[in-house]
C-alpha cells in the first residue's frame, strides 16, 4: 500500500520568532512511519518540526503550518491507498502575521484567532476508496467525541487517547473501525501500538478488495 502519514504539532506564526502550538512531540506518527515502511507499504511522512530523525525507506516532507501541511496532503492524496492523521493540528491560527518582531510593552496585548481548515474533514468527505485514519486527543467523554469524530468526519478508523498520552514512549489507546468494536491497548509502547494500526489498516484494505 502507500501510506500517507501526518506527524507533530504544526506552527501559527505570531510574529518571525513567536508561534501558537502544542505539546506533539510526533512519536507516534514517526512510529506509524516506520511501522508501514517495515512492513513493506511505501511510506509518505508529512512532519511538522520535530526533533526526530526522519524514519529509513521514508519520504519526508517537512512542514510547519496547518496550512503547508494541507497543502502536502493534498499533493500527496491521489496517489495514497490509506491517510492517517497522527499530526497534532493547530485548530487556531493569528488573523494578523507581524512581519517584524513585536516589541514587549506594559500593555496588554490582545490577538486575534481564526479556525484553521480542518485537514481530516477534506480527507474524509474526498476519500473515494481510500482509508483514512484519524485520532481523537480528549480530557473527558473519551469514547464518545471519538467516536462522533469517527462518524462526523466520515473517516474508516478513530484512534483515542487521552492527555496524558503526550510526550510518552508509551501510552493506552482506543482503536474504533465502523464494522468493529472497541478494541482498548493498555499502557503500550507506541511502536507497539503502531503495529496493530497498520496491521488494521491492511484488514481494512484486504476486507475493501474482497468487497469491491
Amino acid at each position: 500500500m502507500r501510506i500517507l502519514v501526518t506527524a507533530g504539532g504544526t506552527r501559527e506564526y505570531i510574529d518571525p520568532v513567536r508561534f501558537i502550538s502544542n505539546a506533539s512531540t510526533g512519536k507516534m506518527g514517526y512510529a506509524l512511519a516506520r511501522t508501514a515502511a517495515k512492513r513493506g507499504h511505501i511510506v509518505t511522512l508529512i512532519a511538522a518540526p520535530i526533533a526526530m530523525k526522519a524514519p529509513s525507506h521514508v519520504d519526508v516532507v517537512n512542514v510547519v503550518t496547518c496550512r503547508e501541511m494541507f497543502d502536502a496532503v493534498k499533493d500527496n492524496f491521489d496517489q495514497c491507498d490509506c491517510l492517517i492523521m497522527a499530526a497534532a493540528v493547530s485548530d487556531y491560527a493569528p488573523v494578523r502575521t507581524s512581519k517584524m518582531k513585536m516589541k514587549k510593552s506594559a500593555s496588554d496585548l490582545t490577538i486575534r484567532l481564526k479556525p484553521t481548515s480542518d485537514i481530516l474533514a477534506w480527507a474524509g468527505k474526498n476519500k473515494k476508496s481510500r482509508i483514512v485514519v484519524g485520532f481523537a486527543l480528549e480530557d473527558e467523554k473519551l469514547l464518545e467525541r471519538a467516536e462522533q469524530k469517527l462518524a462526523d468526519k466520515k473517516l474508516d478508523m478513530i484512534v483515542a487517547n487521552s492527555l496524558s498520552s503526550i510526550g510518552t514512549d508509551a501510552a493506552t489507546v482506543h482503536i474504533k473501525t465502523l464494522d468493529a468494536d472497541w478494541l482498548t491497548i493498555p499502557d503500550t509502547p507506541k511502536r507497539k501500538i503502531a503495529a496493530k494500526i497498520i496491521g488494521r489498516v491492511e484488514t481494512l484494505r484486504i476486507k475493501r478488495r474482497k468487497s469491491s
